[in-house]
């Protein structure tokens, strides 16, 4: 089978999973957001309307608004957004690969490890950014990493491109492209090429513009994320938190979170290779340029694990880099059996098996939202207070007078109005939280009426009567 013939594997796995399963990719809170935004970018590039505030980097809503001109469902524009950025993040590996070792020998070491990794695979079926950033990660890498090889200028330019697409779709990316961006620009002013460097700062601006005319008061928002001001680097040895998104107690410390990549079976089986190697070789093949890629992951490990949460899709941005610089040792596996096709055969269906595990969790979270959606449509036209799920409910286009449980505490509350809550999840994470006081309130004030059990310990209320 031809290399690239491989990569029709997630568009089967993608056509499957929508027409037959009717999964959407629109899964939790961020993917509505990025909806909403990309619905309200398409409507400014129509009408000129200002598409008003968004708190994170704009390129995947621009790329979703964009192609929904030629797709005219928008929802399905950011999928395949997600899915083309995974056929392209893989096959510039590849390139990446060719580029520092000069070998094509095993050129499906990308597809098997990173296309076909169960988070990898599961967010390329989402609507959200981090396939995207992957990509534009690794076509940042690829660019730059070509200049330091060939001296070709025109590659430097689309270097430059590429990070700052990648930095302005997720913020973090700058901390992953800081080291590659050091070295070439040293070696630029080494090389005296400032007309290269004064024909970046136009390419930066290009690009930055769209932000700045869209958060022109808000432009650093982003910098008073909550998880930013609590960086330390003591969480690296907690793993409970106490944030804005109420009580959080995690299995493992973010020291060892931060290794997951190569531990935990949702990236796939990294680690048990690595260590077969190493036991077996004793030995570690080094290249060029490994030094500046591990400083890369281990900054952006660095960050994560100082950040007061654990979320792995968060370690995707970097992922492309951890099967580069193990991309000799992968090799050494295979090459150490005599059978070592089938033994990639073998991996393939593995990983595919862990896939469709690992993807039931994001299936089921959507069949909820549509099945609350659907239960709760023909009371539209009410008060809700209502708490998570909201975005939800807008995303799908219902009609409520939305009250969030979140922002503020509620003393008065409007009489026929519904209440839409999850009261397990409230107790478990959100006490002392304003979800949780507002419940406690909603239930000493109020006579309350269940109209129905919605899904998965979601009741619906009506509020019959005021205290």
């Amino acid at each position: 089978m031809k290399n690239k013939l491989l990569y029709f594997i997630p568009i089967l796995l993608w056509l499957i999973c929508y027409f037959v399963f009717s999964f959407d990719g629109l899964y939790g809170q961020d993917a509505y957001e990025y909806l909403r935004y990309s619905e309200a970018l398409k409507t400014f590039l129509v009408t000129g309307k200002n598409p008003g505030d968004y708190f994170w980097g704009i390129y995947y809503p621009v790329f979703g608004s964009v192609l929904s001109f030629i797709i005219p469902n928008i929802t399905l524009s950011l999928q395949l957004v997600s899915l083309l950025s995974l056929i392209v993040c893989s096959i510039y590996m590849e390139k990446i690969i060719h580029l520092i070792w000069k070998d094509n020998s095993f050129q499906n070491i990308p597809f098997l490890f990173f296309t076909l990794s169960p988070i990898v695979l599961i967010h390329s079926l989402l609507v959200m950014s981090d396939i995207l950033t992957c990509c534009l990660i690794t076509l940042a890498f690829y660019h730059l990493l070509r200049y330091l090889e060939t001296k070709q200028r025109n590659t430097i330019l689309y270097g430059v491109l590429f990070c700052i697409l990648a930095v302005m779709t997720r913020y973090a990316s700058a901390i992953i492209l800081f080291p590659i961006s050091c070295m070439v620009l040293f070696q630029l002013i080494k090389d005296k090429n400032f007309k290269i460097i004064f024909l970046s700062f136009f390419i930066i601006l290009a690009v930055i513009t769209p932000h700045i005319f869209i958060r022109f008061q808000n432009s650093f928002e982003f910098l008073s994320n909550p998880w930013l001001q609590n960086w330390s680097l003591l969480n690296l040895f907690e793993k409970s938190f106490y944030t804005l998104d109420g009580e959080i107690h995690n299995k493992t410390i973010n020291f060892i979170y931060v290794f997951f990549p190569i531990l935990h079976p949702i990236f796939g089986f990294l680690g048990g290779i690595l260590i077969y190697v190493l036991i077996k070789y004793k030995s570690f093949t080094t290249f060029k340029y490994d030094k500046v890629i591990i400083m890369s992951i281990g900054l952006y490990a660095l960050f994560l694990g100082g950040i007061p949460c654990q979320a792995k899709r968060f370690m995707l941005s970097s992922f492309p880099l951890v099967i580069i610089v193990l991309y000799p040792i992968i090799k050494r596996f295979f090459y150490s059996f005599k059978h070592y096709k089938q033994i990639f055969i073998a991996l393939v269906f593995i990983q595919l098996t862990l896939s469709s595990y690992f993807f039931l969790h994001f299936y089921n979270r959507n069949k909820l939202e549509k099945t609350i959606c659907n239960e709760i449509s023909k009371y539209q036209g009410n008060t809700i207070y209502i708490f998570e799920i909201d975005l939800a409910l807008k995303g799908r286009k219902l009609d409520f007078n939305y009250e969030n449980l979140y922002f503020k505490k509620y003393d008065r509350f409007e009489k026929e109005a519904l209440v839409l809550i999850n009261e397990k999840q409230l107790q478990k994470q959100w006490k002392g939280k304003n979800p949780y006081i507002n419940w406690e309130n909603i239930q000493k004030k109020c006579v309350l009426v269940k109209l129905t059990t919605t899904y998965k310990d979601w009741n619906l209320y009506k509020i019959s009567a005021v205290k």
